[in-house]
């Protein structure tokens, strides 16, 4: 039976896990040194926020494992709560070791919150756009050396994608990925990275990474970035076009 998420530990997400824990290290640090300068250790604000510190961290790694989009509102009470602390012991009580651990907390938040931006973890999936008419999706197929696989692009980012298929594809598995565009057939290598099937009967969504060491998979690849904001364009102007079609009515 096919797993529900399957991820490949490349040098990305390796990194990610770096920082994840390197973050969860410098906050801690810096709650401690916090609690430490304000001399409140033996209260229960200080069980009661450790608490919820551990609670977040432990949510935090799961929803980045699982690539639970609960993972960017995580980040961004993580950044808040690091950034009320820098800005505290910047402007009201001035402790210069205080506000480098919050920088470097903040910049290693910013680092796996950059890395898990990427196609391949999670995708810019246009969830509310309810009707697939308007929806920037590219119509594509997975070619593999025995079969053509039909799928849609539904995100094409830092020569990454994430592509969506009813086919169960193994993870590692080179691909080329077509794009027909009127007239033109755009071909880029690639290799699937991540996969993750988030409701039975409904596609299984792949995060793939294109090989670019050629220089015409670079200029297909361009040219397919260029079709893809295209496409997202055209589809938002017509939709806009057809609601005011339907207002003059």
């Amino acid at each position: 039976m096919k797993k529900l998420f399957e991820i490949d530990l490349n040098e990305d997400y390796k990194s990610s896990l770096i920082s994840q824990y390197v973050l969860t290290v410098i906050t801690l640090s810096l709650f401690l040194l916090v609690r430490t300068h304000e001399r409140s250790f033996i209260e229960f604000s200080f069980l009661f926020e450790l608490f919820i510190l551990l609670a977040t961290f432990n949510f935090y790694f799961k929803a980045q494992k699982q690539r639970n989009y609960s993972f960017w509102g995580i980040s961004t009470i993580l950044g808040l709560y690091i950034g009320k602390i820098v800005l505290k012991y910047t402007f009201i009580d001035y402790q210069v070791f205080i506000i480098y651990l919050g920088f470097l907390a903040g910049i290693f938040l910013f680092i796996n919150c950059y890395i898990m931006s990427s196609p391949v973890f999670f995708p810019r999936v246009q969830w509310w756009e309810y009707d697939f008419r308007y929806r920037g999706d590219l119509k594509s197929y997975i070619k593999l050396p025995d079969k053509m696989i039909e799928s849609r692009v539904t995100d094409l980012r830092r020569d990454a994608a994430c592509v969506e298929s009813f086919e169960a594809l193994d993870l590692d598995t080179t691909i080329d990925l077509e794009v027909e565009h009127e007239g033109k057939v755009y071909l880029v290598p690639a290799k699937i990275k991540t996969s993750k099937e988030y409701v039975k009967g409904r596609p299984i969504r792949y995060g793939i990474v294109f090989d670019l060491s050629e220089e015409d998979s670079k200029k297909e690849f361009n040219e397919l970035k260029k079709i893809w904001n295209q496409n997202k364009k055209v589809k938002i102007r017509k939709k806009f076009d057809q609601l005011k079609e339907n207002g003059s009515r």
